[in-house]
């Protein structure tokens, strides 16, 4: 539909309406005048319901063009906060994923003396206040700990019973060394090294103060009796405190 706005009334006293002009002439008794007069108002009332018509019809499709414009802003804005939502999440997660360092004191110096670190085995039973060989808190004891963490796969696994409830435990956390022999057959001097690498350990596995001094006074005891003066008394210490120890 053209837009009747551009129309323009045709001039009815041309000679092309003369046959119109005359059976309105002939019908009304009218003179030319009238008759065009007459021709020029019909045409208007026709024309003014055509632009009526059209500017409604245009009003109607403005609002159509404009709801359609705001739902496409609204979906766009959706989408955006959609996309916001989605980048915050994965941010959130990203974080709760990230790896967190540990806090430390920085105005605590580093230590004099590195302590030998036993294996997790060991550190696993003396968290569960188990009885373990001193000889693992040996040089010797350590040493193959080290060997052993670095030839075992990280993610091989092992069940284990504690309290009648099966776990799963690395391998290197269950294993006992093939190496690993009693307290009695240590050496005295070997004894009283790894009795301080135990009593090191125990306190960082937050044994309560009353067991570890304890233990603390049991091995000063033992290195300080008199009985130690006599010849291969050692031995009768060491039997003892294998014994007292377990």
């Amino acid at each position: 539909m053209a837009d009747p706005n551009l129309e323009i009334r045709p001039n009815f006293v041309a000679n092309l309406y003369r046959t119109i002009r005359e059976v309105i002439m002939d019908t009304f008794g009218e003179e030319v005048v009238q008759a065009v007069e007459c021709l020029n108002a019909a045409w208007d009332n026709n024309h003014n319901s055509q632009v009526e018509a059209w500017n409604l019809q245009q009003e109607a499709e403005q609002h159509k063009a404009q709801r359609h414009q705001q739902e496409q802003r609204d979906f766009e804005e959706q989408d955006r906060q959609r996309a916001e939502e989605e980048s915050e999440r994965e941010c959130r997660e990203a974080k709760t994923k990230k790896p967190k360092i540990n806090n430390f004191n920085e105005n605590q110096a580093p230590p004099i003396v590195i302590v030998p670190r036993p294996s997790q085995y060991v550190i696993q039973k003396i968290f569960t206040f188990d009885f373990v060989e001193l000889w693992y808190f040996s040089p010797e004891g350590c040493s193959e700990a080290m060997k052993n963490h670095h030839s075992q796969a990280d993610d091989s696994f092992n069940l284990t019973s504690s309290n009648n409830i099966l776990t799963l435990r690395p391998v290197v956390s269950v294993r006992a060394s093939h190496l690993a022999c009693a307290n009695h057959d240590l050496s005295f001097s070997e004894f009283l090294q790894v009795k301080n690498s135990f009593l090191h350990h125990i306190k960082q596995a937050s044994w309560p103060n009353k067991h570890i001094n304890a233990l603390a006074k049991f091995f000063w005891n033992l290195e300080n009796h008199s009985i130690r003066t006599n010849e291969n008394d050692d031995t009768i210490v060491l039997l003892y405190a294998a014994r007292i120890c377990h």
